[in-house]
Parts: structure tokens; sequence; C-alpha cells
């Protein structure tokens, strides 16, 4: 749900940093293609590693390999890794390893083109995945039903003893 001039306005500022440029004229519609290749001076296995970091986010070497493939064919995932550390450590870093989460076995890596990634800080939880917090809403909604339950069975057996008290008076 995007509007033209919102793409036209994106256009505009890749067009400004070398990142995009018009790849043809004469047609209907302008096109674009990315110039992030030359702009960053990268090869094909590097290019195919960072556009899967931004089309998946953050990933295993593994995960890299596989998704990776059909842009360039690496193989091994020592392969990857060497990309991968190639890419840490330039100048301008465009990788970082990410610290491995609890209940992951491995590290996943993350681009930085997009700047430094928020990371919680150490000791903080990661935020429950949204199957958990699913669980955790019905756990909510069944522990206020069944407090409401019993504050009605409460009232229900203050009103039976009432109206036995009421019926006592007339016998």
């Amino acid at each position: 749900d995007v509007e033209e001039t919102d793409v036209v306005r994106a256009l505009d500022g890749l067009r400004f940093k070398g990142l995009a440029m018009q790849a043809a004229d004469g047609g209907r519609v302008p096109k674009y293609r990315h110039a992030l290749a030359a702009k960053l001076f990268l090869e094909p296995p590097e290019l195919a590693i960072l556009g899967e970091l931004l089309l998946r986010g953050p990933q295993t070497v593994g995960e890299l390999r596989g998704r990776a493939e059909r842009m360039h064919p690496f193989p091994s995932l020592e392969d990857v890794e060497a990309i991968l550390q190639e890419l840490q450590e330039r100048e301008a870093p465009l990788v970082v390893k990410l610290a491995r989460q609890p209940g992951r076995k491995e590290h996943r890596y993350m681009h930085l083109l997009a700047g430094e990634p928020q990371l919680p800080e150490e000791g903080q939880l990661p935020a429950p995945e949204a199957a958990r917090m699913q669980v955790m809403a019905e756990n909510e909604r069944i522990a206020a039903l069944e407090q409401e339950v019993a504050t009605l069975r409460e009232e229900l057996a203050a009103l039976r003893r009432e109206l036995a008290e009421f019926r006592k008076q007339f016998e």
C-alpha cells in the first residue's frame, strides 16, 4: 500500500546517494536498477549474502548458504563464513555477527546498512514470539473468566442464603 509519490521520493533518495539509477530510457515507465555493487565495490558472492540479509533479516551461515544459492553458488559453509568475515573486516563493516541467542545453537549475522542493530542488553530477555503472546493472552482470558465465575458463585450463594432467610419469615 505504497503511494507512487512515496516510491518516487525513495528512488530520488537512493539516486542522490548513488545507490540506484535509471536503467533505460524510452519506455512507458522509467525502470531503475540498484548500484550497490558498484558503490560498495562488491563481488557477486558478497552481493548475494547482503541481498539475503536485507531481504530476510538476521540468519545463520547455513540459512545464508541455502537461500543465497540462487544468486551465487557456495560450495561449502566455510565459503559463506569467509565472505561474512570479509564483509565484517571492511573499513566500514557491512555485516555484524550477533551474539548467540538463548535456545539457539548457532550465531546469526545481520547487515549494517541501516546502522547498528538495537541489541537487547545483557540479562534482558528477548521479546516472546507471537505464538507465546497468543498463549499468554488466552491464559489471561481464562484466568479472568475463572475469577468471574468464582465471584458469580459467591454472589449466587449469598442470594440463596438471603432467599432462605426471607422464606423463613413466612413459615
